[in-house]
Order: structure tokens, then C-alpha cells, then sequence
């Protein structure tokens, strides 16, 4: 959890209660935008046939095949559609400053209506509301996110042209950003490349490096649409020829384009076909574009060819229907031991009246299906005690008003059939889909910054039939770590001036955003928050793709934009400075937008540091202005096709020089080639085995396992793991807490797949040696090899367990086919069940510790992860390595507490590759994040805080500094290292935060103006290391970087607001 100064906590509580001002009591906000609109519509996707139709194989296949610079490779991923979507967003806080003046950018348009500018776009907004305009006067208006006010200007966003395909049953999905993954065979020694024609449809997308027109059949759906931005449908570890793994597929193709569209009151059929430099059919459904960046590393299909045409491969199960989802057929029997007898995990929304009909008003029962049990809703501070997963069956759900999210909550829909909540013609709020609502006091349910355990996955949100000029957003997501939004479609307004948003987010520390496609809206998204992973986003016809309300540190991976006025907005300001920070884009596409990127404000001059951007990769086809800035165009884009290679503004530092203060191009990145599948960074979204059927997986209650946090399961989890492994089975790992006494281990071709985060907790005396600690949870062994993919769980220790490595990874996965960990998180104190809560560890900050009085009963773990020297192919994705600052429970008020964990995350002597894609640690003892001896890692965004009980004790205690885990030695009174390199080579940093909010829990050695005294150094490389840092951001540390013992750089040659930003930073091995 991330802490704020006194002045920004007390600018978060103005902000709060001026949207709730906004939100409970005032008229809708009036947005107008008269734009001439010259751009041709981007294709909208294409519906399949009605879930009822469904027939054929496991799923429908999107084939993409890539060229770029002679290289050619193909995946297989799957996909599915949804009907045209359209999201618009405008931003709407005001904040505690009052009214602020917007710069505007200079535009070519057409204007009306309260614009002040003589040319160019302008969203004006009345009481309270952003204005954003693009021009050359400016508008007032305030908006105001964690104490920084915000007024809009210009906005860049990146499109990636999709393929489609019908998918076997339900809607197909956007399917971007094509990565290697898990084979469609069902056996883990054999492999499958065949294309099964009895699959509905399949599309095949084909590129090369030039330009090529592109055409499309679109239809467009009313109540019965359903959509996915993503979906995996891997059914075995084995090493496919092909790679049936869902990813982002960034477009290079021409700005010639031509749509036709139809709309329909029901689910409707088309096939679409286009054509490129590469031929391949399929089925029922082609739609060809060409891919830039996301290709798969397949072995099978890459040559040297410019062309290339890809074969699907599709697996031998016979595919589920739509209705035949597996986690909705599968026994629920997950447990929460201290919820009370009774308590159902598990709730289907239409088990509580929900008639997903597309006519009955289904929004009471939705939130009784969220709130039913007792649980942490408003007013609850928190808890882990009533974890819940609301499962939304196949249907449009119509919603008059907004659907209130719980804490430690998953609301997931069917992914091969995406279920659409939809707001009625009379809907007034001001979201859709609130997971954070404020109160009639201001405030939030819950505090932004301790919003952790929740999802969203699998839907469409669609507010279309919502008046166009009234304010109001898709989802409401102020939220921090262990959350995700993923696979989700919004859809929203395309009608000129229309005040629509898909996603707003206003405070928070992220975390990650995932597999999101936008249609419409005044924004796609209007967010701000300490910093953020968004990765594979597609944004089509909104006038702004993205604007940003504020942001320390913020990465963007894979992004798509088109046919918008503006790609990325971050021109946001308010009391005479900057309000974004530090914003990475990397492998991302902007096409058919007038300005890609508007940064800086003519009514700003500071500070410094503010809008610290580097662009890496980054294709725009028919963007007339790349990057724009109040005096006007700082990187001319054309009508075709370009590639900025690496471009960036800020402050740069070597190891041994520094501040050089820089704007323009620079040298991209050497990446990898391990790293890489064609020219992107790979990825690869989280498999939900929907075209699995029920038979394939095993239930862990089933096996024998309890999880109810007192009996010993360890026998039951290692037979079971071991069974399922052999057998090729999926393990559901159900709700609940899961008692061990030793090792578990998970071995190759395991596939593991969480409840609601069942905890996996470990007790006793075998975690109780420091001197001879022992892993709670063992994947692989040394020397081992093969694949397993795993997602949704807790690892967790009860008590002390001075000797327990929560995570050790040993196992050795190809680089084309890595292994796979997504929201696998360790937790460390601070929940019911931990004997590690405010009883047992209060802080007790007036108490000078010793080793004589320190408490040995706080002494909770060793090291949270481990990944060894043997250990190499592992993607990790929203992944929180979490020592607990405060208790969680309701009734202990976020009190603060005092846990101690040696070690964060150490990667010892792995030659990777090795994925940290939205990773954080926070709050052990000697380091967060520690490489020895490592090499191939990309990180971005990556985020720690510094232990807050320190530096009382400092990072000599309670765990003596160890020569066989290369331990760092401190000097008295020093704190433990955000980020420590030694030796390593090829480690490439995509944005990093490195806070420490306290000193002994001071919180003022944090506010701006007091020195950065929370602690001295927090980033240290020694050695022979090789390492390049985008974006690097500290907060309340005085010396930012040191290097073999010499601090390079200083906080004050580098202010940013609150935080302390560098853009570049990079040594080299002599």
C-alpha cells in the first residue's frame, strides 16, 4: 500500500468530496464537441452466430502472421468478437485548487459552442467538469486527482488492427498482440498443428512491411452483442509447433481503408474478407490485416520470406457450447473458514433473479448476488474473511442503476460468450460499474490506495442507450495492487460532443490493466493513479484515447489507436504545474489520429521533471501530428506510415554523468533476442481454459485438500499436483485456506487455475530456521524442465517462519514457450488466519528494537520468491509480493503493524529470459527487488516501498546478511534497497517507482519541501551490470541512483511534483 504526504492525503479528501458532490447531487455535465469529422470509421468487429448456433471444435482460431524487416513468424491465437463498441470519455473531478487555465494545442477543426479558441476541438465542461480543447486559447476548468488538478488538452492513443473470427459459440473476441503460449493438443508429450474444419470460423491476419488496403464487413448489435478483448485456450504444456496463446496484434496496415456497417436488433451473422501481400482462408470468417509488432516466436512458421500465409491450430477436444463454460458447471465447493457456517464463495447472478434477457431490469439482483453473506461492502473497512466470485452466465443484463463492487471480490463473466451489462435509456449515475462508490460524507468506501484482491473479467459494458450529452463512465476503478480489469469490451457513444467515458480512474496504486478494446466516448479512459501497467488496449472513434489525469509513473505496452482526434492527452495541469509525471509507450500503434501524443501546458511552467516520456517502437500510419506541444508540432507525423524508433524528454543520467536534460530521439534499447517474439517484448494473457471441457480439470476439495486454514493439507495438494500433471489435468484450486507443514511442490505440466485466491498457508516448525529456510511452494526442481501455468493464488505463513521462502522457482521453460504466472501474489501478515495481525505485531514506533526486544513472534518469513539459478522462461504478470503494513480485518481500521520479512524477490544467477510485467514488492527488510549474476529480464512497470518501521530497526535485523544469498551489509541506521543489480546483463527497466513513505512511521520525511529523508539510497548496480532504465521514479529517498557506491544521481536536480523522476538511465558493462 502506498502512502501520501499530509498535503496530498488532505488534496485526495478535497477531491473526494467534489466528485461526490458531482456524483450525488448535480445535473449531468454538458460536454460539446462539434468536430468535422474527416477520417474515414475504423472497421467495427464482426458478431458469429448466435451462442445457440455454436457447433464445431474447441475454439475458433485467428491466425496471425507476420513481417516486418524480413522476418516472418506465425501464433495462433483465439479469439473472439463482439459487435461495433464505442467508448467516450470526459473527465469530470473538480478539486480542491478551484479552477485552473488549460493550455490549448494548436489543431486544424471545426468549432462551435463554448470554445474560446478561434480553431481547433474543444470540450468545454460547466460546473466543475475538465475542459479539454485543442486550439490555441484556453478554458477553465478543474479537475483534480490525489491533490494534482487537471485540465485536459490533447490526448495520443495507438491502434492495432485486429483480426476476427467467429468464435465456436458466443461472440468472438479482438484479439491483439499475438504472443506464444500454451499448444490447443490435449497431451502434454504430443504436439497438434492441424486446422480442424469443424470450427465455425476463423480469421487469419497476414502483414508485411509495406502498406496494404484493407476492407471490412461490420454489424452492429443491440441487446444481444457480446464481446472479448481476449481469450486463451490452451489445453496442454506441451512445445506446439504454433502457439494457440491470446496477444495483442499491432497493425501496420494503410490508411486506405473502406468499411461498410449494419445494425441489428439481434444477434446476426456476416463474414468478412480482406486481403494482404499473404493469402490464407479459413473457414466462414476472414478479416486480414497486417501485424507489426506482437508476433509469436513460433518455430514452426518463421522464415525470412515478407510474406507468409499461417495455418490454425485448434484442439482435438470437441468445443463446449457456449452455455457449457467449465467454471460454471464445475462443483462450487470452496470454503471461507472464517466466514461463518453457510457462506457461499461462489454466486451466479441469475441464481439471485438476474434474467440476462435484455429487457428485465437485473441490477437488484446483481448486487444482491455481490452482497449477499455479510460481506465487505460500504462502510467495512476491509477483509479477507468473505472472499466472493460472481459468475455472470451468457445474456445482456439491463442496469438502471450502478452496480456496487465488494472488497476481495471477482466478478467474472463466460469468456467464450461475453455477458454485456447494459444501462438503461433512464440510467443517471454517474458509473456503470462501481467498484469504489463514494458516500453522501465524500469519501470512498474504501481508501483507493488499500483497494487489493478484486477482478473484473470478461464483459461488455455498453452505456450506448445513455443520452449522449450526460456524463457518465463504463467503470469506476480507483483501485491499487493485486486488481485487474481484463477482457473487457466498452462501448459507448460515438455522437459528436458526447460526454461518455469507458474507464475512469482518479487515485489508486496499481497494478495492471489488461485486454481492453474501447469504441467511442469523449475518452476512452480518463485516468490518473501512482502508476500503472496497461497492457494490449485497442481504442477505436473516441475523440481523446487517453487522457491523463496525473501519474507518477505510468507504463503503456501494446496499445492500438484509431480514428481518434487524439491518442495520448498529457497535457494535464493545475496551480501552475504539470500534472503527469513519468509515461512510458512501448510496441504500441496510433493510426488515423490527427495529433498521437500532446503533452505540456501553456498555463505550467513546472516542475522540471514533469512529463518525463520515452516512446519505444511506436508505428503511426496516417497521423499528421506525432507529438504536439503548446508552441506547436515537436515531431511531424505524415499520411503514412512511420516508426518512432525510440523518442524521449526529461533528464538523463549515465553511471557516471548527469543531469543532461534531453528531448528528442535516442537510441532504442538492444532487446534480447530471448525477450522478444518479432519485434515486440512478448506477453501473453491469462488462459482461462474456456474451450476445455468440464472433464479436463480437477477439483483440489475433490482431491482430498480441506482448505480450512486447520487441517494439514500438504500430502493431499503434492498427490494432487503431481496426479494432475501426469494425467494433463487443469487443478481448480478452490476457495480456501490450505494449511502446510512442508514443501509443496508443483512439478512440469502443471496448469493451476485459483478460486477467488484460495491461500496456500504455510505453519510449523519445518519454516521455523533461518539458518536453514525451506520453500512453502517448490516449482520444479533444479535442473528441471517444462512448462506450467498458474494464476490466482495467495501464498501466505502463519506466526513466525523465520525459515519460509513463500515461492522457489527452479524450473528451466524454452524461451519461445515460457512458463506462466499470473496474479500468484505472497502475502505476508495482516489477514485473519496470519496470527500476524494488530494483536500480535503492533507498531511501536517509540520503542528503540534490539535484538534483545525485538518481536520474534513478527518474524513471518525469510523470502517471499526465489528464482534460481536453473530457473529460465518465466512470464510473470500482476504479480504483488506483499509484507503487510496495516491490518486488513474490519474492526482494525488499517492500523499500522510491524511484520518482518528478510527478502523480496531475488533472481540468483537465472540467464532468463524472465517477464515482470506489473510486478511490485513491497516492505521486507534487506531489498524488494535483487539480481545477482542475472541476465535477459524485462521489467515494466515495476514498483516497491521501503519497510515503514525502518529505520528502527534498520536492514541489519532481525535477518543477518548472507554470503550464500548475496546478501547486501548495511552500515547502522541504513535502509533496506528498492532495487539492487550486481553482476547482470540485459536487464531493461520499463518504468520503476521506488518510494519509501516513512521513517520509524514519520510520514513527513515524504512531504514535498522536507528533504527526501526517509531514507538515503534506495537503487543500487554494482559490478559488471549492463542495465537500462526508462522512467525512474523515487519518492522520499535524497540520492536516487548509486553506482558501485557512488551516488550518481540527487532528488532535487530531479523534482516532479511529489515524486522524483529520471527518464533515462543506462551503464554499460567495460
Amino acid at each position: 500500500m502506498h502512502r501520501l504526504s499530509l498535503q496530498s492525503l488532505i488534496a485526495i479528501s478535497a477531491l473526494a468530496r467534489s466528485i461526490a458532490a458531482v456524483t450525488l447531487t448535480d445535473p449531468p455535465r454538458l460536454v460539446t464537441v462539434v468536430v468535422s469529422k474527416t477520417l474515414t470509421t475504423c472497421p467495427s468487429p464482426i458478431p458469429p452466430p448466435p451462442c445457440s448456433d455454436a457447433t464445431g471444435s474447441a475454439s475458433a482460431s485467428a491466425s496471425f502472421s507476420t513481417s516486418l524487416t524480413g522476418l516472418s513468424s506465425s501464433s495462433v491465437a483465439s479469439s473472439s468478437w463482439g459487435s461495433s463498441v464505442s467508448t467516450e470519455t470526459s473527465s469530470e473531478t473538480s478539486g480542491p485548487s478551484g479552477t485552473h487555465t488549460s493550455s490549448v494545442l494548436s489543431l486544424s477543426s471545426t468549432v462551435t459552442e463554448s470554445s474560446t479558441a478561434s480553431s481547433g476541438i474543444s470540450v468545454s465542461v460547466s460546473s466543475g467538469s475538465v475542459s479539454s480543447s485543442i486550439g490555441t486559447s484556453s478554458e477553465t476548468s478543474a479537475s483534480v486527482s490525489s491533490g494534482i488538478d487537471t485540465s485536459s488538452g490533447l490526448g495520443q492513443t495507438t491502434t492495432v488492427s485486429e483480426s476476427t473470427a467467429s468464435a465456436s459459440s458466443g461472440y468472438s473476441t479482438v484479439s491483439h498482440s499475438v504472443s506464444s503460449g500454451a499448444s490447443s493438443s490435449t497431451d502434454l508429450s504430443s504436439t497438434t498443428s492441424s486446422t480442424d474444419t469443424s470450427s465455425t470460423a476463423s480469421a487469419t491476419t497476414s502483414s508485411s512491411s509495406s502498406g496494404v488496403s484493407e476492407s471490412s464487413t461490420t454489424l452492429s448489435t443491440d441487446s444481444s452483442t457480446t464481446a472479448s478483448a481476449t481469450t486463451d485456450s490452451s489445453s496442454s504444456l506441451s512445445e506446439p509447433s504454433t502457439d494457440s496463446a491470446s496477444a495483442t496484434s499491432t497493425s501496420s496496415s494503410s490508411a486506405s481503408e473502406s468499411s461498410t456497417t449494419s445494425s441489428t436488433d439481434s444477434s446476426t451473422t456476416a463474414s468478412a474478407t480482406t486481403s494482404t501481400t499473404s493469402s490464407s482462408a479459413s473457414e466462414s470468417s476472414t478479416v486480414s490485416s497486417t501485424t507489426s509488432f506482437s508476433s509469436s516466436s513460433s518455430s514452426s512458421s518463421s522464415s525470412t520470406s515478407t510474406t507468409s500465409s499461417s495455418s490454425s491450430t485448434t484442439s482435438s477436444i470437441a468445443a463446449p457450447e457456449c452455455t457449457d463454460f467449465w467454471l460454471e458447471k464445475i462443483q462450487h465447493q470452496g470454503v471461507a473458514p472464517f466466514a461463518g457456517s453457510g457462506y457461499e464463495v461462489f454466486r451466479n447472478v441469475k441464481d439471485y433473479g438476474a434474467k440476462g434477457d435484455g429487457v428485465t431490469d437485473d441490477t437488484e439482483a446483481i448486487n444482491r448476488a455481490i452482497s449477499d453473506g455479510s460481506r465487505c461492502g460500504p462502510g467495512c473497512t476491509g477483509s479477507t474473511k468473505t472472499p466472493g466470485l460472481v459468475y455472470f452466465p451468457p445474456g445482456t443484463y439491463m442496469v438502471s442503476a450502478p452496480i456496487i463492487d465488494f472488497y476481495y471480490t471477482d466478478l467474472i463473466g463466460n469468456p467464450a460468450c461475453m455477458p454485456v451489462l447494459k444501462a438503461t435509456a433512464g440510467f443517471t449515475a454517474r458509473w456503470l460499474l462501481d467498484t469504489n462508490p463514494y458516500g453522501p460524507d465524500g469519501q470512498k468506501a474504501w481508501g483507493a490506495t488499500n483497494v487489493f484482491w478484486r477482478k473484473v473479467a470478461n464483459f461488455v459494458i455498453d452505456i450506448t442507450s445513455v443520452p449522449a450529452s450526460q456524463l457518465i463512465s463504463g467503470v469506476h476503478w480507483p483501485s491499487s495492487q493485486s486488481t485487474s480489469l481484463t477482457n473487457i469490451v466498452f462501448k459507448s457513444s460515438e455522437a459528436p460532443g458526447n460526454q461518455h467515458q469507458g474507464l475512469f480512474i482518479e487515485e489508486g496504486s496499481g497494478g495492471y490493466v489488461g485486454d481492453l478494446v474501447f469504441y467511442g466516448g469523449a475518452q476512452a479512459m480518463s485516468i490518473g493513479n501512482q502508476q500503472f501497467t496497461f497492457r494490449n488496449i485497442t481504442v477505436h472513434n473516441a475523440h481523446t484515447a487517453v487522457h491523463q489525469l496525473w501519474s507518477w509513473g505510468w507504463t503503456y505496452k501494446g496499445v492500438s489507436i484509431n480514428n481518434c482526434e487524439v491518442g495520448f492527452d498529457f497535457t494535464a495541469a493545475g496551480d501552475g504545474n504539470l500534472n503527469v509525471g513519468a509515461i512510458t509507450i512501448l510496441d504500441s500503434e496510433i493510426r488515423n489520429t490527427k495529433v498521437g501524443i500532446a503533452y505540456g501546458n501553456a498555463a505550467a511552467s513546472g516542475p522540471e521533471a514533469a512529463n518525463s516520456f520515452v516512446f519505444e517502437n511506436l508505428r503511426l500510419d496516417n497521423v499528421p501530428t506525432a507529438i504536439q506541444n503548446p508552441s506547436g508540432t515537436v515531431l511531424a507525423g505524415s499520411a503514412g506510415q512511420t516508426v518512432i524508433e525510440a523518442w524521449g524528454r526529461g533528464h538523463e543520467y549515465t553511471a557516471s554523468s548527469g543531469p543532461i536534460i534531453f528531448e528528442g530521439p535516442i537510441a532504442p534499447n538492444a532487446r534480447p533476442a530471448s525477450l522478444v517474439a518479432g519485434t515486440a517484448f512478448y506477453e501473453r494473457s491469462k488462459p482461462q481454459y474456456e474451450n476445455l471441457p468440464l472433464s479436463e480439470f480437477v477439483s483440489a476439495r475433490d482431491a482430498g485438500a480441506v482448505g480450512d486454514a486447520t487441517t494439514d493439507d500438504t500430502d493431499a495438494l503434492n498427490a494432487l499436483f503431481a496426479s494432475a500433471a501426469a494425467a494433463n489435468k487443469v487443478v481448480f484450486l478452490d476457495a480456501g485456506m490450505y494449511l502446510v507443514t512442508e514443501t509443496v511442490h508443483i512439478p512440469a505440466g502443471s496448469r493451476i487455475f485459483g478460486e477467488a485466491f484460495p491461500v496456500i498457508l504455510s505453519s510449523g516448525a519445518f519454516f521455523a530456521s533461518a539458518s536453514d529456510p525451506q520453500p512453502v511452494v517448490q516449482v520444479g526442481t533444479p535442473g528441471s524442465s517444462g512448462r506450467v501455468e498458474w494464476s490466482n493464488t495467495i501464498l501466505s505463513t502463519r506466526g513466525a517462519q523465520p525459515g519460509a521462502i513463500l515461492l522457489q522457482y527452479h524450473l528451466a521453460s524454452p524461451a519461445s514457450h515460457p512458463s506462466g504466472l499470473w496474479d500468484v501474489h505472497t502475502r505476508v501478515g495482516g489477514f485473519a488466519g496470519s496470527d500476524l495481525q494488530l494483536p500480535q505485531c503492533a507498531k511501536t514506533p517509540d520503542v528503540a528494537i534490539t535484538p534483545d526486544n525485538l518481536a520474534a513472534e513478527c518474524v513471518a518469513a525469510f523470502m517471499s520468491m526465489h528464482v534460481t539459478a536453473s530457473a529460465a522462461g518465466v512470464y510473470m504478470e500482476n504479480c504483488w509480493l506483499w509484507v503487510a503494513d496495516h491490518d486488513i480485518e474490519e474492526g482494525a481500521h488499517n492500523e499500522q503493524i510491524t511484520i518482518y520479512a528478510g527478502r523480496g524477490l531475488l533472481v540468483d544467477g537465472s540467464k532468463g529470459p524472465l517477464w515482470l510485467v506489473g510486478s511490485s514488492v513491497e516492505h521486507h527488510q534487506l531489498y524488494e527487488y535483487q539480481f545477482i549474476d542475472a541476465a535477459d529480464v524485462f521489467m515494466g512497470q515495476i514498483q516497491t516501498e521501503t519497510a515503514y518501521y525502518q529505520p528502527n530497526p534498520d536492514a541489519s535485523l532481525p535477518f543477518a546478511s548472507l554470503p550464500e544469498y548475496s546478501d547486501p551489509v548495511f552500515a547502522p541506521g541504513e535502509s533496506g534497497w528498492g532495487l539492487r543489480v550486481v553482476d547482470s546483463t540485459g536487464l531493461l527497466v520499463y518504468g520503476a517507482g521506488l518510494y519509501s513513505f516513512f521513517d520509524n512511521y514519520d510520514v513527513n520525511c515524504s512531504q514535498i519541501g522536507q528533504g527526501a529523508t526517509c531514507q538515503m539510497r534506495t537503487f543500487s548496480v554494482e559490478g559488471a551490470s549492463e542495465i537500462r532504465v526508462y522512467n525512474l521514479n523515487t519518492v522520499g529517498t535524497n540520492k536516487m541512483i548509486t553506482v558501485n557506491g557512488v551516488d550518481v544521481a540527487s532528488y532535487e536536480d530531479n523534482l516532479d511534483g511529489f515524486a522524483h523522476s529520471i527518464s533515462l538511465f543506462g551503464t554499460t558493462v567495460v
